[in-house]
């Protein structure tokens, strides 16, 4: 079987696991500060701050973004459930703006409209790693006066006219799960701009402490605002540390093989690629095309032993969120297409040319 997902763990994460349980710091220690160091060394990312998952970053992003009960966020349906649950442990509204056509993006012009006097953020996904229309949504944030948070769960190594992301918009975040690019087993990244929400964040993910604090201990227990247990601890950092060595080379493999895709697949009838423009990298975390008959695609690939997935269905359906929005015509054209084939580094090249052959031949 040809897997639609494979965890990458670099051969020397056992040695450094191994090296950090002989240490006296498993919890948070000197492994999340490296981690962190590291992070912004190969990513750009300015001010980098370890949690313990993506969700952790993303609710971080939103409380330091204003978003609190009665408040909206205008954000994609297009995206796992765990980018939107969080506006919802604010006990505000996600209001869900329309997708592009070719990208499976947020649709700027889509966001402007959806935009009220009681929105506080704009949240985005970079669908499959490819960067949203950065410049644009800035533009409309600017306008308005609000922070953008990108969800760059799918995005870690992406780059959007030659900034990294995690350099673009007020918070990013990054996540180091299972099936992702690089892995900690489960892990979290939140990217901000400037130093003073990096010391907020580092508060909010212990409680609300201050842990640098080096004076007496009632004053280092002087909690100002409600934190929470959302730090990453020390195997999970090591495990970091050693994957990022191997990032380039992940992103390299990665984008070799959707390249194939591309050059194999694009003169496939009933199937459409999505977009690539030249100012933008992808992070190839998914590699997603739309296709006509999606049963018809799944059954054809599974026959042949290569598993395929929507990997995430339209936030908007969950009865938490309200159900189905009909306003959404972007969305609702590509629901019944679009499907990812598999993408990750234990893909031989034999099997990619399979991928292909069997896409080619029909189904």
């Amino acid at each position: 079987m040809i897997h639609m997902f494979w965890p990458y763990i670099s051969e020397k994460v056992i040695d450094e696991i191994k090296d950090v349980l002989k240490t006296r710091w498993i919890g948070q220690g000197p492994k999340v500060e490296e981690a962190e160091r590291k992070f912004k060394e190969i990513t750009g990312a300015p001010y980098p701050v370890t949690l313990n998952s993506c969700t952790s970053a993303l609710h971080l992003g939103l409380i330091m973004s204003g978003v609190r009960q009665g408040s909206e966020v205008v954000t994609t349906p297009m995206t796992c459930s765990a980018t939107n649950i969080p506006i919802l442990y604010c006990g505000a509204k996600a209001v869900f703006a329309d997708i592009q056509r070719g990208t499976l993006n947020i649709d700027p012009e889509s966001v402007r409209k959806k935009i009220t006097k009681k929105t506080k953020a704009i949240l985005v996904v970079h669908w499959a790693g490819y960067p949203c229309d950065m410049d644009e949504i800035l533009k409309i944030a600017g306008e308005r006066g609000l922070p953008v948070i990108e969800d760059a769960a799918h995005a870690l190594g992406a780059r959007y006219k030659d900034k990294p992301i995690g350099a673009i918009g007020d918070f990013a975040c990054f996540s180091f799960q299972a099936i992702k690019q690089i892995t900690t087993a489960d892990g979290g990244m939140l990217a901000v701009l400037n130093e003073k929400d990096y010391k907020r964040a580092k508060l909010l993910r212990w409680y609300g402490i201050d842990r640098e604090f080096k004076g007496d201990i009632y004053w280092k227990y002087q909690i100002k605002e409600v934190g929470y247990k959302y730090h990453m601890n020390d195997l999970a950092a090591g495990m970091l540390v050693v994957q990022l060595d191997d990032l380039a080379k992940v992103a390299a493999r990665r984008g070799e093989i959707a390249d194939r895709y591309r050059e194999g697949l694009k003169a496939v009838s009933g199937l459409k690629l999505l977009e690539k423009k030249d100012d933008r990298e992808s992070g190839n975390w998914l590699f997603t095309v739309r296709v006509k008959d999606r049963q018809g695609f799944t059954k054809k690939l599974l026959d042949n032993e290569i598993e395929s997935h929507m990997v995430h269905v339209r936030c908007d359906i969950y009865p938490i969120f309200g159900g189905k929005r009909l306003d959404l015509p972007g969305m609702n054209e590509v629901e019944p297409e679009y499907v990812s084939i598999p993408l990750h580094c234990k893909l031989t090249d034999e099997d990619v040319e399979k991928v292909i052959k069997v896409i080619k031949s029909g189904w």
